[in-house]
């Protein structure tokens, strides 16, 4: 009786199986998904397209053959907020890395103020849930390198009143105060300087992205940090031994 009992639940749950697959197709499942697609508000957390705001052969308004992105593509896509990266060698250090981080800030400001029909600089989640109630694309800002503060958390706080919203705390290369997972460790994760920019950055409400940076200064943001962490463009260890050498952008 009971391998009767068996043999029949087993058949049950086959045969549900067998409608439920008949019922779901590929095409149902990639309707669904497109729905829920363009009903929600879909953030690339960085994109590298600010350096090319500098060629004269690009434009962020028309549709270009090369490139991470544009505005016809961010529509086309159902892109709703974008993260612009901030980016220069992490071996330029000191006042040429501010100066050259401010540059490209300038540039986001600049395309916001140029496509604002399309643009509009966000701060705020409220701001982003706006921006997608009025039709536009919410344009955010991330700092990729705690190089470009120069060494000075003036120029943090500088950079949070121009917009940005995080800052990954190391690229390739250890900065001045914390340790990258590409380079030698020279701090044994973050400095006690570092764990005050840490600080300074919840306190300015700027995100703590650890994308990069070496497992010791992961967990020393970790311990330290009164806000979630962010992985902006990291894969999982499981599918990449080396942080930040993975990228998923």
């Amino acid at each position: 009786m009971r391998r009767v009992l068996v043999f029949l639940c087993v058949g049950s749950f086959w045969c549900a199986g067998l409608v439920l697959c008949r019922r779901v197709s590929g095409d149902d499942i990639a309707d669904r998904a497109r729905k829920l697609h363009f009903s929600s508000i879909v953030l690339d957390t960085h994109d590298d397209t600010t350096q090319r705001f500098f060629s004269k052969d690009y434009d962020l308004g028309k549709r270009n053959p090369y490139g991470h992105v544009d505005i016809p593509r961010m529509r086309e896509g159902g892109m709703n907020a974008i993260f612009f990266s901030i980016w220069i060698d992490g071996r330029t250090m000191g006042p040429p890395a501010v100066e050259k981080a401010l540059d490209q800030i300038d540039a986001v400001h600049e395309n916001v103020r140029k496509y604002s029909q399309d643009l509009v600089l966000c701060r705020t989640a409220d701001e982003v849930r706006e921006a997608h109630r009025q039709g536009k694309v919410a344009a955010l800002m991330g700092v990729e390198g705690g190089h470009m503060i120069g060494n000075d958390i003036r120029v943090l706080r500088m950079f949070g009143d121009l917009g940005v919203r995080y800052m990954t705390l190391s690229h390739f290369y250890n900065d001045e105060w914390a340790d990258s997972s590409t380079d030698k460790p020279v701090h044994n994760g973050l400095t006690d300087f570092g764990k005050d920019i840490v600080r300074e950055m919840n306190r300015q409400g700027i995100m703590v992205d650890i994308s990069h940076v070496s497992d010791k200064t992961f967990y020393d943001a970790l311990e330290v940090s009164k806000a979630p962490l962010i992985a902006s463009h990291s894969s999982c260890r499981a599918l990449c031994t080396t942080r930040g050498i993975c990228p998923t952008t």
